[in-house]
Formats: C-alpha cells, structure tokens, sequence
C-alpha cells in the first residue's frame, strides 16, 4: 500500500471511529436529582431524613445531606422503594415529599412557614407526588363540605380560645363543642371511609398508606376494620414508612400485646424515688395507665378511675400509673392537683417522646390502659369506661 492510499484509509478509519464514538449515548442515570430553592435563607444544611413512626425514640436516619449556598441546594442518589420524606432546612425549618428516582424541584419560601415552623414544598418532577396531592385535595374537599362547617368554625374558635387561657371560656367551648361530637364522628368516618377505598383500589401504591395516614389506629378503627385493612397492602406499599408503622400496630395489637398476651414487665421509679417492678406489685388486678400531666383526656379519666379504686382497691385491684412523654415536676405537679391516691411510676423521656416502657409496650396515644391479672396476661387493652366497669363488676363478683 503506497502512502497515499494508506493516507486515506487513515483518513477514513478515523471518520469511521468518531462517527461510532459520537453516536454512543452516556449512560442514562436512574436514580433521583433533586434541584432545591430556599426563598429568604442563603445557607443552611439541608438533610433528607427517613421517616420512622415505629421507633419514635429511634435517631434519625439520613439519607443524604449537603450545604446550600445562595438559597440553592442539590441532591443526587438512588432509592430502592419510592416514599414520603423528611427535608430539614437548618435546625429550624421541616418540610416532607415524595422522593423516588427521577428528576425533582423543590422550591421553599421562609415567609409561608407556620408556627410550627413547617414549609410547604412545591414539587415538580414527582409522579408519587403529584397523586398524593390529588387525594389530599379530595379528603380537603370532603373535610371541608357545607354540613361540617360548624365544625370547621369549632376549629377557628378553639384557637383563639386556648391562645386566651381563659379557663371560663375554655370550659364554655368544651360544652359547645361537645353538641357537635356526632357531626365529628360522621366527618371522621367519611374521611377514613374514602381512605379505605383509596387503599382497595390501589393496594400497591407507595401513596396508598399515606392517604390513609394515623386513620389505622386503635382510637380510629375498630380491631374488624385493622384486621379488613391491613391485608390490603402489597408490593411498593409495604415497603413505606408508614406501613412499618401499620405492621408494628397491628403486631402489637394483634400478638405482642393483645388481650391473651402477657406483658412485658419493668421496673420505674415512684414519686419517693424507690424502684417498683410491675411483677411485684401485689394485686389480683392491675390497670397499667400511661398518662401525661398535657394529656386532657387522661386527666378527665381521673374521677371515675378513683372511684374505682376506692371501690376495688381493699379487694385487689391496682392502679399503676406511669407519667410519660412529660416534663417530672409537671407530672408531679399533675398527681397532687388532681389528688391521685395510686401507685405512680415515672418513665423520664426527652422532648416529649415517649419513655422506654411506653416505647416497649407500644403506647399508640395517651391515654392508654392495660387491665391484667396478677401474672401480667393482659385482660382488656384500652376498654372503654363501659368495658372496664363491666370487666371489674364481672372479676370481683359486685
């Protein structure tokens, strides 16, 4: 081959390469890229946080973490399952969305944060979403029909009512709110009604636990409705931070901590700072009560709790209260007002979580009550006035 003919086989050869080099495409990423905007902070360090509702006392697991600079932030990475997340913007902003992988704006503004200091994000860029927004518009719409105005005003009143502190008009409101309670329960059973329907028809979807959100809980659903619902979720729902929540609810309901089971025991302090170990309080009955000095409910439970225990108490019956989830002088403070004349054990907890033993025992609300026997096998979980009345009259004969 003469030089000039190699010269253009040369020539030929590279066209022939950068035309193949050219027309290679980069590898597509598949993962998440998140574009963010912080409207009235410049720097801060914005972290992405798992949510966990099933170990409230858990640390925080983050996901990822970067600094913004001149209000703008970015993210890139992978996730294996689509779900609701936490952002926090510094030590003092929060927000939530749907992160799952594909390309996401999120655009904040420090003006619309609430007394809570939550900011709402708008979101681009994801489909998860978008259809959780959807089916929040509807439960709005829902929540908010003509009939149930009276309890949206409610709202507006009770507001104002507890930023007065006036005990007067707090108790008036308490009697004009308790008019309106059936209009409530039936405002309540739409929202979950819709909810659940949401959840039959979409049993895979990643949103579906989120729309149904805190309604699968023992003060929200009957043990029937926990045990139609719960087998509904499948696939990419189960795998949400919400439906762990459902799966440690239901477990504990249902198994750990049901009525048959026995619970596990402990040992807490009382108010004289001796230490008492639940399996050696000395009763044929005991009604375990978590309780906080906050909790209005369980202080409105008071009354008819001591006047079961003056009835029952000579006989064998036992009140251990245990003050969660409070601050200990408030929870002292709390027991001599209200006059308290039970057992009282402390389960000392940080920023109002809930102490080790409520962690332990599951407590999904304040108050919660467990009636066991004198080997800790749990009779009643959370009964009624009705059911606990009726339970006592039944064990002790009167």
């Amino acid at each position: 081959m003469n030089k000039q003919k190699l010269h253009v086989f040369l020539t030929i050869s590279m066209v022939i390469i950068l035309a193949v080099t050219s027309c290679k495409k980069e590898p597509s990423f598949e993962g998440y890229t998140i574009n963010g905007t912080v409207k009235g902070l410049d720097e801060a360090t914005i972290r992405l946080v798992e949510n966990n509702f099933a170990d409230r006392r858990a640390k925080r697991k983050v996901i990822d973490s970067t600094q913004m600079v001149s209000g703008v932030f970015n993210f890139k990475g992978s996730i294996e399952h689509p779900d609701q997340v936490m952002i926090l913007i510094g030590d003092t902003y929060h927000s939530g969305f749907f992160l799952e992988n594909s390309p996401i704006t999120l655009a904040f503004d420090i003006a619309e944060a609430d007394r809570g200091n939550y900011l709402k994000a708008k979101v681009t860029g994801s489909l998860m979403q978008q259809r959780f927004d959807e089916q929040m518009a509807k439960i709005d719409s829902i929540l908010n029909q003509e009939k149930f105005q009276p309890l949206v005003d409610l709202r507006a009143e009770m507001e104002k009512v507890i930023t007065s502190k006036d005990e007067e008009k707090i108790e008036a409101y308490k009697l004009k709110a308790a008019q309106f309670s059936a209009l409530q329960i039936e405002r309540t059973k739409e929202r979950k009604n819709y909810a659940i329907n949401y959840v039959k028809e979409h049993p895979n979807s990643p949103v579906a636990p989120w729309v149904l959100g805190f309604q699968f809980s023992e003060g929200r659903m009957s043990k029937e409705e926990m045990k139609e619902v719960y087998p509904l979720f499948k696939g990419e729902a189960t795998h949400t931070a919400m439906f762990k929540f459902y799966e440690k609810t239901y477990n504990d309901l249902f198994k750990n901590l049901g009525v048959g089971s026995i619970a596990p025991d402990f040992s807490l302090t009382d108010v004289n700072g001796t230490e008492q170990k639940l399996s050696e309080v000395k009763a044929k009955y005991k009604l375990v009560d978590f309780w906080a000095s906050w909790c209005v409910p369980c202080r409105a439970s008071f009354p008819h709790l001591k006047e079961l225990y003056a009835t029952y108490h000579d006989d064998g019956f036992e009140v251990v209260g245990i003050g969660t989830a409070d601050e200990e002088q408030k929870w002292r403070n709390a027991i001599e007002e209200d006059e308290l004349p039970w057992m009282h054990l402390y389960d000392q907890s940080e920023n109002h979580q809930w102490g080790v033993v409520a962690a332990k025992y599951g407590v999904p609300f304040l108050p919660t009550t467990f009636l066991m026997d004198e080997n800790e096998k749990i009779i009643l979980r959370n009964p009624s006035k009705e059911e606990l009345d009726a339970k006592l009259k039944e064990l002790f004969g009167y």
